[in-house]
């Protein structure tokens, strides 16, 4: 791999950022010369997020252009990459940054490596109740999309950056997370869905931002990439 931006889309998460950062630095280190992890914060900041990625030269801080929702965040991050290939993480602790060399190793020539729960050697401690929501949702995914892949709701997953600024995205919650995943596997390049087991950690500090909605929103933009 030559080149990764790392994108963490960000809400009042400068506490969680203290300890991720230089966790993700130290394994991005090791695994790739070239990197630059890019913050994407609320419009406005609402928390110290600015002052805490300003203590790191390899972390850029920008914020969300338009209204502020998971969607455009990854849109503006998307928009401001300049690296070979993107990495998506939480930036609530939940995704293990031991896990990016495994990612970055596992990818090689291929367009979509993701970090999955569900496959052989995953693992997850969200709450019972999620968890099956989350498997339904996953089944229903891969039943009806006819692509194979075990975790389409979790956001821990690489694409290679030329083909996601091809993509027209539309989804402005959460759900923007399969409508990647979906699109990029209709381009005429895309190979296969490479997948890396980890375990799905609950978040250190602050609420999470995934309510009842987000499913309803998933199962909406189901129904519409299939349509469409």
């Amino acid at each position: 791999m030559d080149s990764l931006n790392i994108i963490i889309p960000c809400l009042k998460e400068a506490e969680n950022l203290k300890f991720l950062l230089p966790q993700i630095i130290k394994n991005l280190k090791n695994s790739v010369d070239d990197f630059e992890i890019i913050i994407v914060d609320s419009s406005v900041p609402l928390d110290d997020t600015p002052k805490i990625c300003s203590e790191f030269l390899q972390v850029r801080y920008i914020n969300t252009i338009g209204i502020d929702n998971y969607g455009n965040a990854v849109r503006t991050g998307i928009e401001s990459s300049n690296k070979d290939y993107i990495l998506f993480m939480d930036a609530d602790g939940s995704h293990s940054p031991d896990t990016i060399p495994m990612i970055i190793k596992k990818i090689n020539d291929f367009n979509i490596c993701i970090a999955s729960r569900y496959c052989e050697g995953g693992l997850t401690k969200d709450k019972v109740t999620s968890i099956f929501l989350s498997k339904v949702l996953n089944f229903i995914y891969s039943l009806v999309l006819g692509v194979n892949c075990s975790d389409w709701s979790g956001s821990f997953k690489m694409y290679k950056s030329s083909l996601l600024k091809k993509l027209e995205l539309s989804s402005n919650n959460f759900d923007i997370i399969p409508e990647i995943l979906f699109k990029i596997s209709k381009l005429d390049n895309f190979k296969k869905i490479e997948e890396v087991p980890y375990t799905f950690d609950t978040r250190v500090y602050g609420q999470t931002k995934r309510k009842l909605k987000t499913y309803v929103d998933f199962l909406i933009t189901l129904c519409r990439l299939r349509l469409g």
